[in-house]
Parts: structure tokens; sequence; C-alpha cells
């Protein structure tokens, strides 16, 4: 491709026009510069309502600040208001990128990002008293490089057009909340059906996740009554269903972890050997006192029920309890500090694969105490072993617990600061 045929590419990309509701957004040059146009439908720039309501808005459209607002400046000749220029930048609608790249859907958090952004400007609106009314795809532009989204007509500066269907057009006016349509009334409620409609179609060719199907119904409700009230309760319902998702997640990989980690301690530990223990013959006659099968207790009389036997099995079973008491305490003491390197919230939000490597050193590393503590306070191998698998189980248990605690109350600590943000 030679440098002609490079610059009429690029000057054929740039001509690409896209339709709005409102008109046909395109660049053209300008002094040698692009300068993002949007030309009006006829219908519209021959309506003396529209025009009065679109010179209404471009005065108020000057004073509103918001990082996902556009701002434009009105485009007249000699017959009148023809078309609008919009803020430098490089903008498509949501229905084209959808069009060009549907893969775009799939990145990561894309979709709440994008929705966050729009309740975000959307409730920033509403304390100036202004409402969108459609958030079709059509309708909400999009920023290149980041895809930010970017508001820029609002429909309640163009309430006194009576016919909303000419205005919009039909697809556009599957987006519009049913009140508006049927008696023109609107409030918060109205833009959150609309939002909830937009999410709706961003979803179309893939499945909903599950923590939001709740929201998405909710918000898409025929009666404005059922639906959220304000932007902010939308949003606080989707961070709650997704930490809890998260969280239920997160619960999931410990408890299947502990499940493994436990399975593999075991079958790494050996198995104790059983020994049988033949008890020796009570009674013995006289012909079986020979050569080297003499029973030396059976000729002494020896029973074994002796007061001196009762006192050294009672002293055998304290010494026993005390080596149990003295191993559960220290082994207790040693799982807890190494287990709370793969059981907390920095670990776990690792990769799986990390968090399984991870465990596999922490487990030898329980293995090798058991044995050497075991070992010190005098246990069998077998006993050792069971009570440190009752250990692991309740230090894991314990440590879960105090995660999910400290989470809880990240959340708490979340909901109580958004109020008194919004009250700043």
């Amino acid at each position: 491709m030679n440098y002609e045929e490079l610059l009429e590419s690029r000057n054929g990309t740039a001509m690409a026009k896209e339709a709005l509701p409102f008109g046909l957004l395109y660049k053209k040059t300008v002094d040698n510069k692009y300068v993002n146009t949007i030309d009006l439908r006829e219908e519209l720039k021959d309506s003396l309502v529209f025009c009065d309501a679109l010179t209404s808005e471009c005065e108020r459209n000057a004073q509103l600040a918001h990082k996902n607002q556009l701002h434009f400046k009105l485009l007249s000749d000699s017959t009148g208001i023809y078309g609008v220029q919009v803020e430098q930048g490089s903008y498509r609608t949501f229905e084209r990128l959808l069009e060009d790249n549907p893969a775009v859907i799939a990145g990561k958090d894309f979709i709440t990002n994008v929705i966050k952004d729009l309740l975000d400007i959307t409730s920033y609106l509403h304390d100036q008293g202004i409402f969108h009314i459609c958030y079709a795809p059509s309708n909400v532009l999009v920023r290149k490089g980041d895809n930010a989204p970017m508001l820029l007509f609002h429909g309640s500066a163009y309430q006194s057009y009576s016919d909303q269907e000419e205005l919009y057009g039909d697809k556009a006016l599957s987006f519009v909340a049913p009140e508006v349509i049927e008696n023109g009334t609107y409030d918060a409620r109205a833009d959150i059906y609309s939002i909830g409609s937009f999410m709706e179609y961003l979803y179309r060719q893939a499945e909903i996740p599950f923590e939001l199907k709740g929201v998405i119904k909710k918000a898409t409700s025929l009666d404005p009554e059922k639906r959220y009230q304000t932007p902010e309760d939308m949003m606080k319902a989707m961070t709650t269903r997704q930490n809890t998702r998260k969280s239920l997640v997160s619960l999931l990989i410990a408890l299947a972890v502990t499940g493994l980690f436990l399975g593999v301690y075991f079958s790494m530990t050996p198995e104790p050997e059983n020994i049988e223990f033949v008890k020796p013959a009570s009674n013995l006659d006289s012909d079986s006192l020979d050569g080297d099968n003499i029973d030396p207790t059976a000729v002494l009389g020896y029973t074994g029920d002796s007061t001196a036997d009762q006192v050294d099995e009672k002293k055998m079973r304290e010494y026993q309890s005390k080596a149990e008491q003295i191993f559960r305490k220290n082994y207790t003491r040693a799982a807890t500090k190494i287990l709370s390197r793969i059981y907390n919230n920095d670990r776990m939000n690792t990769t799986e694969k990390n968090f399984l490597s991870g465990s596999q050193s922490t487990m030898e590393e329980l293995v090798k105490m058991q044995v050497q503590m075991g070992g010190e306070a005098g246990l069998s191998e077998s006993r050792s072993q069971l009570i440190a698998g009752q250990i692991i189980e309740q230090v894991s248990n314990n440590l879960k617990a105090q995660m999910r605690a400290k989470e809880k109350e990240k959340e708490e600590e979340s909901e109580i600061k958004q109020p008194k943000e919004q009250q700043e």
C-alpha cells in the first residue's frame, strides 16, 4: 500500500457514518482537521419543537462536568439548525462496537465497568434534574481506546416532542420505559429500566451471570414500583451480589483444598503396624515345665492382678495423657503458624495453581512437625497422626472463619462509607 492508498483508506474510515437516533455521526474535514459531526434527520431539522429543545439542551450541556458526558455545539445556516459538532475524540456507538468486535464482552470486568460508569453518570444527571431516558446501544457512545461509555443527548430535554417513536425510532424505542411511551411520565426508575435493558442487550449472545440475572429482572420490571428506586440502589445490589459470589467461590476453593490437603496428608504418613498380642497360658501343669518352655510367671504363681500392676498402669495412662496434652499444645501452635501462610486474603486471591503449590509445601512441613513433636512427646506414630489430623482440621476451620468475618466487616464498612460519601 502506497502513501496515497493509505490516505484514501484513512479518509474512508473517517467518513464512515454511524446511525444515532437523532442522526448520522461521522468525521468530516474542516481546516485540515477531522471534526465529529452529527447530521440531524430531516424530520427533526424541520421541527421547531425539536430545534428549540436542542438549543436549550446545548446551553445546559455546557454546564455539565462529568467524565462520561460529551459536549457539543450547534451547526446552523440560513435554513436553520442542520446538525451538531461533538467535542474532539474518537467515538462510535455500542451497537457498532459489538458488531465489529463481539469478543470485547468477554474482557475482564468490561460489562461491570461499563454499567458502573453509566450508573455513576446517571446519578450525576439526576442530581441536575436531567434524565437520559433511552440507553439504546445506538444512543450510548463508546470512546475508542478505553471503551468508556459516553452520553450525549438526554431524553428529558425532548419530552415536549409529542411523537416519541419518531424521535427515537422503532429499534431504540424498545429500550425506553413503558410509562414514558404510554403517558410521557418519567423519573429515576425510567432510567433504571433502560439501563437494565441495555445490560440485557450486552448479554444477548452469552449467558447472563447468575449474580446479575436478579438485578436485570428487577430493573426491567414493567411496574416502576418494583424496580430499583435510584442508580445507587442498583449499584449496591450489583456490588453485593458480586462480592457474595466471590466469597462463595473462595470458600469452595478453600474447602476443596482442605479436603485434598488432609487426604494427601494422611496418605503420606506411615500406617501403624498391627501387632498381634498372644495371651500367655494362665495355668501350666508339671509336664509343661521342661526345657526352654518354662513360664516364670506361671511357676511363681503370678496372676497380673496385683496392686502394684494397677498402680503402674494408672501412671502409664497419666503419662500418656500428659504427653498428648503437651503434643496438642505444641502442635496446635505450630499448625496455626504454618496454615496462616495459605489461609489469608492475599494467598486466596492468587491463582489456584499457586495456591495448591503453597499447600503442598505446607503439608510436608506439617507432616515433618508431627513426626518430630510426636517423637519428643513419646507418642506412637499412629496416635500422633490421629491427633495431628484433628488439629489441622480444627485450625483450618478457625482460620477460614476469621477470613469470612474480616471480609464481612469490609463489606459493612463499604456500605457505611458509600452513604457518607453521597451525603458529602
